[in-house]
């Protein structure tokens, strides 16, 4: 009986462990779930761009209708046509038509806060344009100060280049 009992043991010891098929099978899954995965990893940094980008374009609009807001609440502000300023968190906001200027380092910059991003002013346009990003002129956010009287400002994100 005592030999049966470690014949038993020593056949258990032997096949502890993995055979190499079952090793090579579990090895090729791992592969074709890697080579399958890899491409939608590969497009996170992107897809996270984008995101960002179009958060930003819902914070510049929040920033220009809450300034547009404070310019209504003033009887000195002009709401629909000239030049005019109001005093938020702090900062001096220069506005055109009621809204925050583009172009204007005291216009739509002063109204929010931003990091990430490097504005460029163009003419009656700020540019936020995405740190990092593969071509950032096109990962960028636009704003364009109203063009008329009683018009609002043009937004636009940029996404094709992120």
């Amino acid at each position: 009986m005592k030999n049966t009992v470690t014949r038993l043991r020593s056949a258990r010891q032997i096949q502890s462990g993995f055979s190499l098929l079952e090793t090579v099978g579990v090895v090729a899954i791992a592969s074709t779930l890697t080579a399958s995965a890899l491409p939608h990893f590969a497009q996170l940094p992107t897809e996270a761009r984008v995101a960002v980008v179009k958060t930003m374009e819902s914070a510049v609009f929040t920033a220009s209708r809450m300034a547009h807001m404070a310019c209504a609440v003033r009887s000195t502000c002009s709401m629909s046509s000239g030049s005019s300023a109001v005093v938020a968190s702090g900062s001096e906001i220069h506005l055109y038509r009621g809204y925050p200027q583009g172009g204007d380092v005291a216009g739509i910059e002063n109204a929010l806060d931003y990091s990430g991003f490097t504005a460029v002013r163009l003419d009656g346009r700020t540019v936020f344009q995405k740190n990092g990003a593969p071509d950032a002129a096109a990962c960028a956010v636009s704003y364009a100060q109203p063009s008329d009287d009683g018009a609002s400002p043009v937004i636009e994100a940029l996404t094709t280049g992120c």
